[in-house]
């Protein structure tokens, strides 16, 4: 992987698989935005067509938006690494803000039909899927059972664990 110039290699199909990942994932976008157009009446928030904002939003956010936000690390190798975080970062509050207003969409249309929520296996496997997104691209200060100032290459929790207080420096 590194050559001996400190440059990192990159492989010469790379361009051609992620030409491939964006066609597919473009290529999905389109389909669910034309399956949604001609065979369920379009999307619209404010009619009972408010539904079919969920399926758009979802794939938009955690199926494309979210996958190229994975691909940025790899794509921009040569790029600087804070370039790079920022890029990652804001795909990745792009398809949380995408997927909530998707998320939003199906809530609030079970409220106004007077459909109960949370009620298939769906629903519930959706719900845990966003919540461990969320946990996932929270800053990891804010996570639960997170302790910040280990020492790099230990976990949080058994830092210093190794030796007695007094054998420590």
């Amino acid at each position: 992987m590194d050559s001996g110039t400190g440059q990192v290699s990159t492989p010469s199909t790379l361009p051609y698989y992620v030409a491939f990942s964006q066609l597919l994932g473009l290529t999905v976008v389109a389909m669910t935005g034309a399956w949604l157009g001609l065979y369920r009446g379009g999307i619209a928030w404010e009619s009972t067509l408010q539904f079919n904002v969920h399926p758009l939003c979802m794939v938009i956010g955690l199926i494309f938006l979210q996958g190229d936000a994975l691909l940025v690390y790899r794509v921009f190798r040569k790029e600087a690494k804070r370039t790079t975080k920022v890029l990652h970062g804001l795909l990745h509050v792009f398809a949380f803000i995408i997927s909530l207003v998707g998320l939003v969409a199906v809530f609030d249309y079970h409220r106004k039909m007077g459909y109960a929520d949370l009620y298939s296996l769906h629903s519930w496997c959706g719900i845990l899927v966003f919540a461990l997104y969320i946990v996932q691209v929270s800053p990891p200060g804010t996570r639960p059972g997170h302790r910040t100032g280990a020492r790099k290459g230990q976990s949080a929790g058994r830092r210093g664990a190794r030796f007695p207080r007094r054998l420590r420096r």
